[in-house]
């Protein structure tokens, strides 16, 4: 017995060590493809958002020809002007934007650009934009008299016949803070670069200033032209010593590069970083497996010796013993005693033989009382289930109503001033001889209101002044733009908030409770005043909002929240049940409504509860 302990034990070890060699083996394998696949993916991610950037910016200057205004003949500029201000903003254009005809000249610039842009036609991407009336984004340039860097986004200029006049542009910045903050997304060392490349290898771009508008050279550079051309991704291994320009082999260290290629522009992503920087975390866990491995090679040796020896006599007493027992024989005393876990489990077995009897009894009244908790516990989930359901229901009519109020407000106002705007397109292109200023200002007013309608659906669903100036700035906002508008006279008072720091979530929470409440008034109401007070007192904000509307009666309205009436009154309670505060409506028919909320901070703050 004590052999086959041993060479169990023996053929275990050596069969648990041999899979934990197989799964260590795996495992270090399934972290360098790891580490080396989400190196790969970040390049891929970096390149899709500087692609996101350029398309933002192709779109601005293709915007530039959608109105058919341009015309580079007539001496009159406020189009291109208005055009080129509109293309502008929120754009990467840090250099401004110009206007070329066909011949390359420049005409036009918005802001003015140096003297030294006056002539492109020298460049080639300019002609081959107007030539081929495709976009082109340009790799690094230098401009001669300044030695300044720069990169060119155009579009082809189209009048309103479609046909290409010249061409829209703009200068980009290469060490723009658009482009940096990219790749400051990244964290690194100072041995690890993140760069984009242009297509002759020329680093655009990198989080080592050092390396800007600098190319390789060598194989180094004729292999990211070649993947720049094919538009590949791939990961290799390379050496530093085409990065620091050492000759000496025994300084080369290798790298591993990731390479991700743009879709807008003849451009890539490159991550390089030291070889023994990616595999690491996968050498660390090798070391660690091999020396776990040893130790529990040499403890599993010993401890099968060890308990083989104390095991195999005491425990054949134990198996006659317990054989007994199983046969039913409850009379005979087990009695062996002892220190050691042998005689620990002998002296167990014979408290477990006396003990038996009544654990039989005492195991018959356990499963009573267990299945009753059974059907007690199984009746509260029931019972948790409704009331999720219940409120699963709540909620998804709530955004249903959402989502109706703003079809609605999308096809009541903007799909018919849209259609009606196209109708009056329609008619212009049937009739171009009818085209007048007049009309096309008609038009264009149209689109504006619509503009404004969109800008105003976009603020109520979230409005950028609570991010932009603050809770108070919001609550105003609301006023003027629910209330004030529509002739409602508001007597708002607002007092000892300038301190309260609110918690994000917690304020806009609170914002959503007085929007509510206001729009409820501007919608329902019938009022001619409303009073609103909003004041820190001690440890509780008091928010009052109180109206002399048609008012209404609370109860009914509570308990027909199914048919879609107070469903708003239904979302402000829950709102403040979840933040555990205090929401308390009073009204009732003819006397106005009255909304009290009393919210606690906490050592000057508004938190999340």
């Amino acid at each position: 017995m004590q052999k086959k302990i041993i060479v169990i034990i023996i053929l275990t070890v050596v069969i648990i060590s041999a899979g934990l060699g197989v799964i260590g083996y795996l495992a270090v394998q399934e972290s360098i493809d790891y580490s080396l696949q989400h190196r790969l993916e970040l390049a891929k991610i970096i390149a899709s958002n500087i692609d996101l950037l350029l398309n933002s910016s192709l779109s601005r200057l293709y915007d530039v020809s959608l109105p058919g205004t341009i015309d580079l003949g007539d001496n009159t500029w406020a189009p291109e002007t208005e055009a080129l201000r509109n293309a502008y903003e929120y754009t990467i254009f840090s250099g401004g934007l110009f206007i070329a005809d066909r011949a390359g000249n420049v005409v036009f610039t918005y802001p003015s650009l140096p003297e030294s842009h006056v002539d492109l036609s020298g460049i080639p991407f300019v002609s081959r934009v107007i030539e081929e009336g495709k976009p082109v984004v340009s790799d690094v340039f230098t401009i001669e008299k300044t030695g300044r860097k720069i990169l060119y986004v155009l579009a082809p200029l189209r009048d309103k016949q479609g046909k290409v006049i010249g061409a829209v542009g703009g200068e980009v910045d290469p060490s723009s803070i658009r482009f940096s903050q990219i790749i400051e997304l990244v964290k690194s060392d100072k041995n690890t670069f993140v760069e984009i490349i242009d297509s002759k290898g020329f680093v655009i771009t990198s989080n080592t200033p050092s390396r800007m508008f600098k190319s390789e050279g060598g194989d180094h550079s004729r292999f990211l032209e070649s993947l720049i051309a094919e538009r590949k991704a791939v990961i290799r291994q390379c050496h530093r010593c085409h990065i620091a320009g050492m000759k000496d082999e025994r300084k080369r260290t290798n790298d591993i590069m990731a390479y991700a290629p743009l879709e807008t522009a003849h451009w890539g992503v490159s991550i390089i970083q030291p070889e023994k920087n990616v595999f690491a975390p996968a050498v660390k866990l090798e070391k660690y497996f091999i020396a776990f491995s040893s130790v529990f090679i040499i403890i599993a040796l010993f401890l099968g010796i060890g308990m083989s020896k104390s095991i195999v006599r005491p425990i054949h007493k134990l198996i006659d013993a317990t054989v007994k027992i199983a046969a039913g024989d409850m009379s005979e005393v087990i009695a062996f005693g002892g220190t050691d876990e042998i005689g620990k489990l002998s002296s167990s077995f014979e408290v477990m033989r006396l003990k038996l009897a009544d654990s039989l009894d005492e195991l018959q009244t356990y499963n009573a009382v267990l299945e009753q908790k059974v059907t007690e516990r199984t009746e509260q989930i029931n019972i948790n289930r409704k009331q999720i359901k219940d409120l699963l229901k709540k909620v998804i009519t709530s955004q249903e109503e959402e989502r109706k109020r703003i079809a609605r407000e999308f096809h009541d106002g903007i799909l018919q001033d849209l259609a009606a705007t196209l109708i009056r397109v329609d008619v212009l292109r049937a009739y171009p001889e009818s085209i007048t200023p007049e009309k096309i200002e008609d038009i264009r007013s149209i689109i504006d209101k619509n503009i404004q309608e969109v800008y105003t659906i976009i603020k109520n669903l979230r409005p950028a002044i609570l991010d932009d100036l603050g809770f108070e700035a919001a609550v105003r906002w609301l006023i003027d733009t629910h209330l004030e508008s529509k002739g409602i006279t508001c007597y708002a008072t607002i007092r000892n908030i300038d301190d309260i720091e609110f918690e994000p979530l917690a304020e806009i929470e609170l914002f959503r409770i007085i929007q509510e409440a206001i729009t409820n008034i501007a919608k329902h109401a019938k009022a001619e005043h409303v009073f609103l007070l909003l004041e820190l007192k001690g440890d509780i904000l008091h928010i009052e909002i109180e109206d002399d509307g048609s008012g209404f009666e609370v109860q009914s309205v509570s308990v027909e929240t199914d048919s879609g009436r107070g469903l708003g009154l239904l979302g402000m309670e829950e709102r403040a049940g979840f933040l555990n505060w205090s929401l308390q409506v009073c009204s009732s028919p003819g006397h106005g409504t009255r909304v009290s909320v009393k919210v606690p901070v906490t050592k000057g703050a508004i938190q999340h509860v």
